[in-house]
């Protein structure tokens, strides 16, 4: 079973989440912990490419003793983990670990402040077996002094195309995991204002996630050179294979009524088209269009190629009204269905656990079998089964706690526990209402 398990990693104290679901849901107060977990999920699934990245980049393997093999890969991972997370020097010593599957786990922890990296001897043999594996691969090449290998690119090039297709199989395997890992951060509509400087923007100061983020969204935009419905009508012509166009449709149509209008990426810069005539640069649509763009065109991505991927939301709900907030849930529960993805979310919002439990309750009442002739009230394809789901609160005060809040009769979340704030305000208003009474003000 895949889970995590956290201890004593700044704001959090101790966590186990088992990560079978198709969605998790963490609430909590800032700096609790929840961007912390969601972090640490990102990058021990990333190992996985990681790793893939390594064995792929000969350098890493010319000169380099049998015996250093492994160390140099460990060196590697840290290497990213420092990406992800930065310095670790002013931290206390933690302990995360990440079970891949049974008897697969790596654990990560803090001496002195070094973070070391342990694979579990079955994936550790396994490593070190592949590793040895691809030294033997290149070194083939070298000393068979073969010229194609030396001048001929296209021989290079299809060379290394295929020790990519290879390895990225075989870590799929190694790791128990054929998930594509998918992180979309808070602040995205930062990225829209810098529409027009991204593909010059110096990512380097920035953490692993956020710029494996804007890579994406660099490669992404090439897709969305006219609108969707034509985006579904060229891929079409360019892969084999079946789509469920009744989830496009669905998926559109939710798109819109967020966006209230069409995204467009071409030689003119990145627009937002109202209508045939009508349309703004997206540096200057709303603050709501900016920070909800992205994460619309990727899930709608996954949906038209059907690509099982682990995708990590914090704030889905950032700068959006209430309705579209639920128009996004609802796109993010198709995304799930349709492809067999699983996600991770992160919130403050009481609109989006409410949102979802009309999806989930959608499920109790209308997939029953027993309602006949009843007009649908929710799409088949957005509904969420009670069983897929958790959702949990965080928080980083002392004590500190991370329970769950979904109630296991009814299957369905405790959207009061994000909204406690409106007890505070009623009961400080009626205090206010009592004085003004006995002051008769």
């Amino acid at each position: 079973m895949k889970k995590i398990s956290i201890s004593n990693y700044g704001p959090i104290h101790d966590i186990e989440l088992k990560l079978e679901k198709s969605m998790n849901v963490v609430i909590g107060p800032q700096a609790s912990g929840k961007s912390t977990l969601g972090k640490s999920i990102y990058f021990c699934k990333k190992i996985r490419d990681y790793f893939v990245e390594y064995v792929t980049t000969e350098k890493n393997f010319i000169n380099t003793h049998d015996n250093e093999l492994y160390i140099n890969f460990l060196k590697y991972i840290r290497r990213k983990y420092m990406g992800c997370f930065g310095t670790t020097k002013h931290l206390n010593n933690f302990e995360i670990v990440y079970h891949y599957g049974n008897k697969k786990k790596v654990m990560i922890t803090l001496d002195k402040g070094f973070a070391y990296f342990k694979f579990s001897s079955e994936l550790s043999e396994e490593i070190k077996k592949i590793l040895y594996e691809v030294k033997v691969l290149y070194r083939s090449n070298w000393e068979s002094n073969n010229p194609e290998y030396v001048l001929d690119f296209s021989y290079i090039v299809q060379f290394y195309a295929s020790m990519r297709q290879r390895y990225e199989n075989i870590a799929k395997i190694l790791f128990e995991d054929d998930y594509e890992v998918l992180y979309i951060p808070a602040g995205r509509s930062l990225l829209s204002v810098l529409s027009d400087q991204l593909d010059v923007v110096d990512t380097s100061i920035l953490d692993l996630p956020m710029q494996d983020f804007i890579e994406r969204i660099r490669l992404t935009k090439k897709n969305f050179g006219t609108k969707l419905d034509s985006v579904v009508s060229n891929y079409l012509k360019t892969v084999q294979g079946q789509i469920k166009n009744a989830n496009l449709d669905i998926a559109q149509e939710l798109i819109h009524n967020i966006l209230k209008a069409d995204y467009v990426s071409n030689t003119d810069g990145e627009r937002l088209y109202f209508d045939k005539e009508r349309w703004v640069k997206l540096m200057y649509g709303s603050s709501g269009q900016q920070e909800s763009l992205w994460i619309l065109m990727l899930l709608f991505l996954i949906i038209l190629e059907n690509k099982k991927t682990y995708v990590i939301i914090e704030e889905p709900e950032a700068h959006l009204y209430p309705v579209s907030q639920k128009y996004m849930v609802e796109l993010i529960a198709l995304t799930m269905n349709s492809s067999a993805s699983q996600v991770f979310i992160t919130t403050h919002s009481p609109y989006i656990l409410s949102s979802l439990n009309l999806l989930i309750q959608s499920s109790k009442v209308e997939d029953n079998g027993r309602l006949k002739g009843e007009e649908t009230v929710i799409k088949r394809q957005l509904r969420i089964s009670p069983s897929l789901i958790e959702a949990y609160k965080i928080d980083g005060r002392q004590p500190f706690s991370f329970v769950s809040i979904t109630d296991t009769e009814l299957g369905l979340i405790n959207s009061m526990e994000i909204d406690t704030i409106s007890d505070v305000i009623n009961e400080e208003t009626m205090k206010l209402i009592d004085l003004e009474i006995k002051y008769d003000l």
